[in-house]
């Protein structure tokens, strides 16, 4: 693996940047370190195959985000492949850090966003009308053109979000993840959203949690540790999956449906067990057919 990178050195001290590349994607294989991910996503940004270098800056995003110099290479690489909804992201992630980096940041990325107005027009037209018929497209296919809206200027993502936030067609899941992608670009402006027991809600995105981090997610986690995180490794890691998957469903009010942590963790469990609840509270019986509710949508899924 070293001879593979010396190897690399060699080339793109000679300006062969396209051998490098081949010698440090079969290095990077070898040992998934940061060192070697740099080499080699500067390689892929000389020879200008933005679209890996973003794939493999990705799997080290944080420490990218550690230095100034680093961050630039990302966010220039993002750019290049016109990854603009990242582009805002990476600006939100290190907005509290590193302030002095905001500005120029948000500078490079209008003038990015301006323009692909120009010169992407009808591609970027095409994308935002695919995003905003998301729901006409079977499930297993709407990630493919979830992942193309990240390619939309952060105006375009809004405008077309607005849409779909609202649209009672579309999976609410995918509703989620649109609001999630509003929150991580830092969208201070308010939206509707249509919730899990299909009212509209007015929020704003960039003063949502985390997922799994507000206090009912970290109440119903803590009691799911308590309930079997010490006796069944096995059946706590499907539980947990289980759990997250229905934070996600609730996402942002979880707590206005989990009033009570233990007894939502019980029903879980008993769930899982493939036992039927028995004497239930009305809270319970509520509680109880919220989570059959969320069986059922997640079963269209398919």
């Amino acid at each position: 693996m070293a001879e593979l990178v010396a190897q690399a050195q060699t080339a793109s001290s000679a300006g062969d940047w396209s051998q490098a590349a081949s010698l440090l994607e079969t290095a990077y294989q070898l040992e998934q370190s940061f060192t070697i991910n740099h080499q080699l996503v500067t390689a892929l940004t000389q020879i200008q195959n933005y679209a890996a270098a973003s794939t493999y800056a990705a799997e080290f995003e944080t420490t990218y985000l550690a230095t100034g110099a680093d961050f630039n290479l990302y966010l220039t690489i993002c750019l290049a492949n016109h990854e603009f909804i990242k582009a805002h992201m990476l600006i939100q992630a290190i907005r509290q850090q590193h302030v002095d980096w905001v500005n120029p940041a948000t500078e490079q990325v209008t003038i990015a966003e301006a323009q692909a107005e120009q010169t992407l027009q009808q591609t970027l037209t095409t994308t935002m009308r695919q995003f905003y018929h998301l729901s006409d497209q079977p499930v297993a296919e709407q990630p493919v053109r979830l992942a193309a809206a990240q390619h939309l200027t952060l105006a375009k993502y809004v405008t077309a979000a607005r849409f779909l936030l609202l649209d009672p067609f579309l999976q609410q899941l995918s509703r989620v993840e649109v609001l999630y992608t509003l929150r991580a670009a830092g969208v201070t402006q308010p939206v509707q959203f249509l919730w899990f027991d299909q009212t509209e809600v007015t929020v704003v995105p960039a003063e949502l949690p985390v997922i799994g981090t507000d206090a009912t997610s970290v109440q119903v986690e803590a009691a799911l540790q308590a309930a079997v995180g010490q006796l069944d490794v096995s059946l706590y890691e499907s539980l947990q999956a289980m759990l997250s998957l229905q934070l996600m469903y609730l996402y942002p009010y979880s707590e206005k449906i989990i009033t009570d942590s233990q007894i939502w963790i019980n029903l879980l469990i008993t769930s899982q067990q493939g036992q039927t609840p028995r004497h239930l509270t009305v809270t319970g019986q509520e509680m109880l057919a919220n989570q059959t509710k969320i069986q059922e949508m997640n079963a269209e899924l398919g």
